[in-house]
């Protein structure tokens, strides 16, 4: 971790133990998330007064790359814990789960980045001489044309409408155009990116 942890108490008594605990939280933190920047701790009575029946509040602050992962458990209703070594383990149960989850956000997006530009075509169209040719829409939402000569490891008769193809970009007289029109392997294309390129032309009114 960059910053050296940061652990306070309100109304709380700071015990060894108590501290070791809270360590040892953080240290389940970094096996999660091995870029972990910062992390502070709060632990707080949230009854001051009562003599028995007390129930906490651990928030944590979780710093990664580009973001704060942040939980304040606090738990309420029936579900009320009132023992403070609990209720620090359900606050770092709740941010391991969270951390997982960022990482594998992060980790679909770096993915994303090694894969070549691809599209999904959204027109294919004929000219009254005969001429083949249709429209991609980019997964940065832009449209871009093709020719049916542009197609490779295919025939334009194979492309249907919302077909996911990669492509290599250039620049043509009337705007961007797509050479190397390849249709991709659904499987290679993955859930995420899929979801990226709009099912629809942003000027269909659809």
């Amino acid at each position: 971790m960059d910053v050296p942890p940061e652990i306070a108490f309100r109304g709380v008594e700071p015990t060894d133990t108590l501290k070791e605990r809270i360590l040892d939280g953080i240290d389940d933190l970094e096996e999660v998330h091995d870029r972990l920047v910062s992390c502070r701790v709060m632990v707080e009575d949230t009854t001051p007064g009562r003599s028995s029946g007390k129930i906490y509040r651990v928030r944590l602050d979780i710093g990664v790359p580009n973001r704060t992962v942040v939980v304040d458990f606090k738990p309420d209703g029936g579900d009320e814990i009132r023992d403070v070594f609990q209720a620090v383990k359900q606050a770092f149960d709740i941010g391991r789960r969270r951390l997982d989850q960022v990482r594998e956000r992060d980790r679909d997006r770096s993915h994303g980045r090694d894969l070549p530009p691809h599209g999904r075509v959204i027109k294919l169209l004929t000219t009254d001489t005969g001429t083949r040719y249709g429209f991609l829409l980019s997964g940065d939402g832009r449209e871009i044309y093709f020719h049916e000569n542009a197609v490779a490891d295919a025939d334009y008769d194979d492309l249907e409408v919302g077909t996911e193809v990669r492509f290599t970009e250039r620049r043509g007289d009337e705007g961007p155009q797509a050479s190397a029109v390849t249709p991709l392997d659904p499987a290679e294309v993955g859930p995420r990116q899929e979801s990226s390129v709009p099912l629809r032309s942003p000027e269909s009114g659809d």
